[in-house]
């Protein structure tokens, strides 16, 4: 769990793959047979299952057995492969039309992946989307068809260390906060002579400015998705209320971020306040210092309350021959049942609504309900086509603001016109 909520959340890996999916396309035509393809020992249909977090895999492992023991004419195939390697190995296996029946894909990749044409559509198989967030189903439903099952979600908080509120007499951060408060409580907690900061900013998207400029009622895309929204006013004010904490020197300075994360620095009490995920929470709870010293609290509110979120979603490839079992199989990883056993495990929050209690009570004395309750004012993370591609070369151009050689509105308005040039590919 944590090597892929840390790595393919917080860092959904950036690249060019649009293009070479598109090709793809081409080969999944006629491939439309619904059962009757490979079968395992004893004349089952085999289903192979795509996932990154072997931790997870843990629990489906049991999950599949279960399964196996309710349809005995069907054997799953677990394939995990580690973040670092698996969108690579995805891609390989669609090209050789060998992808797995069954994988994990994220927003910000669904638009990409289904119109390229390497996704089955859903809708014919009829499986029940009504006990699954609104918005996490729009994001991957496209031309009204929809293309994946919500698997789980995240959303983000604000983390922070109690023993550095402690010390320096200061209330710890709730519901009531803003960004006023933001700024003026990381800057009392900062004591640059004991290399201690009120805030981690580092120049990153999702978890970073994303957040703010969503709670400054801005947009990092126009709605049709087609241009970049950096050079409009509420944009770039969200960039900037983020970097004012670089600005009035409560900040970790943007060369400590080149070479830690703000996930050691909290966790070694070199920073007081840090937004990140719900993914962190068995990061951050795995040992003493954590479970003394650590806890979270909603994002402060800007003109509205906001934070950015992302959901796995469990999609069939185009390619498969055994659709009619693979939709069987997604359709049990979305029942009540299996979602109240990933909540139990304690890694992830499960998509299901209702389920998600378990998740809550495996920490009972910390405040990570924050996040199951931020649903209601999370905005999904952006899908639009080539818009990973747009979002790879964000941080080159803001790390020049960080570093003062541009202001934060000259590093909007030149990211617009770069993003604008790969968003129109």
């Amino acid at each position: 769990m944590v090597e892929k909520q840390q790595k393919g959340r917080k860092r959904i890996k950036l690249g060019l793959f649009a293009a070479a999916l598109s090709i793809l396309s081409l080969a999944v035509v006629g491939c439309g047979n619904k059962d009757g393809g490979k079968k395992s020992e004893g004349g089952k249909s085999e289903i192979s299952y795509a996932l990154w977090d072997k931790e997870q895999a843990v629990v489906f492992k049991e999950i599949a057995k279960d399964f196996e023991e309710e349809n005995p004419d069907i054997k799953i195939k677990l394939e995990v492969t580690p973040w670092a390697q698996y969108w690579t190995k995805l891609e390989t296996a669609i090209t050789g039309k060998n992808a797995p029946d069954v994988f994990w894909l994220n927003i910000p990749k669904s638009t990409d992946y289904i119109e390229s044409g390497v996704v089955e559509p859903l809708n014919d198989y009829k499986l029940d989307t009504s006990a699954f967030p609104k918005q996490y189903i729009e994001s991957y439903t496209h031309e009204e068809k929809l293309y994946g099952i919500p698997k789980d979600f995240d959303t983000n908080g604000l983390w922070y260390n109690k023993k550095i509120f402690d010390d320096a007499g200061v209330a710890y951060p709730d519901d009531t906060w803003t960004w006023d408060t933001w700024l003026e409580t990381a800057k009392k907690l900062t004591d640059e002579d004991k290399g201690i900061y009120g805030m981690a900013t580092p120049v990153t998207w999702q978890g970073g400015y994303y957040e703010t400029i969503y709670q400054n009622e801005g947009q990092p895309f126009t709605k049709d998705g087609k241009k970049s929204a950096f050079d409009q006013l509420a944009t770039i004010e969200g960039v900037e209320f983020w970097h004012k904490f670089s600005e009035q020197g409560s900040a970790v300075p943007v060369e400590t971020m080149a070479s830690t994360t703000q996930s050691e620095l909290l966790q070694a009490g070199k920073v007081a306040m840090a937004v990140d995920g719900s993914y962190m929470t068995p990061v951050f709870f795995k040992e003493d210092y954590g479970l003394k010293n650590i806890d979270v609290a909603p994002l402060p509110k800007g003109k509205k309350r906001a934070t950015t979120s992302n959901a796995l979603a469990n999609v069939m490839s185009a390619h498969s021959k055994n659709k009619e079992s693979a939709a069987k199989w997604i359709d049990y990883l979305s029942s009540e049942k299996v979602n109240k056993k990933i909540a139990e495990s304690g890694v992830v929050i499960p998509a299901r609504e209702g389920t998600q209690d378990a998740w809550i009570n495996s920490y009972k004395d910390k405040n990570i309900k924050v996040f199951v309750d931020a649903v209601e004012y999370a905005v999904p993370l952006p899908n639009n086509k080539n818009g990973m591609s747009a979002i790879a070369i964000e941080t080159e151009i803001f790390n020049e603001a960080w570093m003062g050689n541009k202001t934060v509105k000259e590093a909007s308005e030149e990211y617009a016109k770069k993003a604008n040039e790969l968003l129109s590919k």
